[in-house]
């Protein structure tokens, strides 16, 4: 596997992780019944979908500024 590759994977899971923290948070609010505090929900929405946003602009390459995860 290329270094390109393994730092697209690398973007591409942050995507997932997003996506996965919005969804649960999702979820949270669907199935909402005051055992769980408001700001959690808001807090798994809004997080995960900045996380989500993070990766795509890392995808795309705009923030290659960033050192790369196999690099030390």
């Amino acid at each position: 596997m290329g270094r390109n590759q393994m730092n697209r994977t690398a973007w591409g899971g942050l995507v997932a992780l997003g996506l996965l923290l919005a969804r649960i948070g999702y979820g949270e609010l669907d199935a909402f019944d005051g055992s769980v505090p408001e700001w959690t929900v808001m807090l798994l929405l809004t997080g995960g979908l900045l996380v989500a946003m993070l990766g795509v602009t890392g995808m795309l390459g705009l923030l290659g500024w960033l050192p790369r995860l196999d690099e030390r």
